[in-house]
């Protein structure tokens, strides 16, 4: 979670914001905040999997 607040953070996303490159058709920075939320709901849903799995043991 610490990492996802991190991407969020003003000098990272001042750092991506620019138009060029553009990736999968969308500027960067847009990129960035994609892949962000993303991985925000990848790690959230592997920690539910796994204090889940811990709770049924």
């Amino acid at each position: 979670m610490l990492i996802a607040i991190l991407g969020f953070m003003p000098p990272v996303t001042v750092w991506a914001n620019r138009v060029e490159p553009f990736v999968l058709g969308m500027p960067f920075l847009l990129f960035w905040q994609s892949l962000m939320i993303f991985g925000t709901f990848v790690c959230m849903a592997l920690a539910y999997f796994v204090t889940e799995g811990a709770d049924r043991k």
